[in-house]
């Protein structure tokens, strides 16, 4: 019953909003925003919350962008004053209206667009200040605190959420804060929110405004619901689910991949990127001669380092063959790719590790922000061989190493995986194996094809088994 009932709330979020727009006598509602599109998986969300009056129009909404604490709470006053004008009156009669100093924040003067909607949201209870004295209006919201604004809203306008699903522990679950426990729960609960793909939550990863505009408006449809027969209704008191977080197991997050006994589907890599340097462009020549990894894509160019990349000095073709070379986050959304592999840093180290891991980690935070539902998976540099021209002080072996060390430190903080691809080409003294390397008289540093057979067989025996 639970399973239809969800799907019944997933028409319904999708279908039901014709009440809450405009009459139809008013004049024709026209998109004002340049960069809202309908091929957006966020189109409906934004611009049906613009027809309801709930956001302010503007020449560009900057979807990508993280949303901040005082536009939430305008959109929540904009609603509230809005489409549920109605609920407000009839609240304000049997309550009275809230009460809120307004001296209370000293970065929030009245002439301040976002002034009315703080004081509302603050009188009302929804959201406190970042201090005693501060509200912090431009301050990014997180997906926790998101949830917890939006359950109070929903118990604030008298909201019946209706359950779609059972509360389901994420991986991350115990890492959300204690005062949105339930908040979360709540929202995951009624189908506002849900976890990754790999049943993560990233509770303090912060929310994109398409995002929050698409979670605000399947509150406000909620609100239009009729609960059907048998279905059960989400408990918006303060608290209600903290409890489940008691029998709730701690799930430790191990970047490092071990190694598995047999080898996983070639199919896994149709949805990968390979992101390199001229390292890598063996492995994708030698994949797109024997297909080794099935459909994998690679964003690969010579002398392609992650300060390159920022500066668009050097960046990838694609499509291939055409002369374009966009910024690697929009390449990696262009492939469509859901896992993306990434090995950078060789012609970065000789820089400074602290350069060169700040360099990376801006990388990949790009390709994060364009590209939330995607997997990381870091592979380390590979080594050099012993007689490598290209050995120096400030690059060498043991940079390397400690540029690896720091990189896989930075995985298991950001819950990336990490494949230490190095180990399997290091002899025994840990140089690059002469057998792997194709340039061993001069830079000693980039593979034949027999290295990248092994490299394409670590791969295989490597995958995460959360991503299976």
């Amino acid at each position: 019953m639970k399973q239809v009932i969800a799907w019944f709330l997933v028409f319904m979020i999708l279908f039901s909003s014709a009440s809450l727009l405009r009459d139809p006598g008013q004049q024709e509602w026209e998109n004002p925003y340049i960069d809202v599109t309908q091929d957006m998986w966020s189109y409906q969300y934004i611009t049906e919350l613009n027809k309801a009056g709930v956001l302010p129009s503007g020449d560009n909404f900057h979807g990508q962008e993280e949303e901040t604490r005082g536009n939430l709470v305008l959109y929540l006053y904009n609603m509230d004053n809005g489409v549920f004008a109605d609920r407000k009156k009839q609240r304000e009669k049997e309550q009275g209206k809230p009460q809120a100093d307004p001296a209370s924040f000293s970065d929030v003067a009245e002439d301040n667009p976002y002034y009315d909607a703080v004081y509302w949201a603050y009188g009302n209870g929804l959201v406190g200040g970042t201090t005693d004295t501060e509200f912090s209006p431009d301050h990014s919201l997180t997906r926790e605190q998101v949830c917890t604004i939006l359950t109070r809203f929903a118990a604030l306008e008298g909201i019946s959420l209706i359950q779609a699903v059972e509360p389901e522990q994420f991986k991350d679950s115990l890492e959300i804060s204690d005062y949105a426990r339930s908040g979360v729960t709540a929202c995951q609960m009624a189908g506002v929110v849900k976890g990754y793909e790999d049943n993560f939550f990233y509770p303090q990863n912060t929310m994109t405004k398409e995002e929050c505009a698409a979670v605000v408006y399947r509150v406000m449809v909620a609100a239009d619901m009729t609960a059907p027969e048998g279905s059960s209704l989400v408990d918006l008191t303060p608290g209600a689910y903290d409890s489940l977080y008691d029998e709730y197991k701690d799930i430790t997050f191990t970047a490092l991949v071990p190694a598995s006994e047999e080898e996983g589907p070639t199919s896994f890599f149709d949805q990968a990127v390979f992101i390199g340097d001229s390292i890598s462009m063996t492995l994708e020549s030698y994949c797109a001669a024997s297909g080794a990894l099935g459909g994998a894509k690679f964003l690969c160019a010579g002398s392609m380092s992650p300060t390159n990349m920022l500066t668009g000095k050097i960046l990838p073709e694609y499509p291939k063959g055409s002369g374009q070379k966009p910024a690697i986050e929009d390449s990696v959304a262009a492939t469509g790719a859901k896992v993306v592999y990434i090995m950078l840093g060789m012609d970065n180290i000789a820089y400074g590790i602290e350069r060169a891991t700040n360099d990376y980690l801006t990388i990949i935070n790009n390709i994060v922000s364009k590209n939330p539902d995607v997997q990381i998976v870091i592979q380390s540099v590979t080594p050099m061989t012993e007689t490598s021209t290209s050995t120096s002080e400030k690059l060498n072996n043991d940079q390397i190493n400690a540029f690896n060390a720091k990189m896989q430190e930075y995985c298991q903080e950001n819950r990336w995986y990490y494949l230490n691809v190095a180990e399997v080409f290091k002899d025994e003294n840990g140089y690059l194996k002469l057998e792997y390397c194709s340039d061993r008289n001069s830079m000693g540093m980039h593979f034949t094809y027999d290295g990248a057979k092994v490299w394409v067989n670590y791969l295989k025996t490597h995958i995460p088994e959360d991503l299976l």
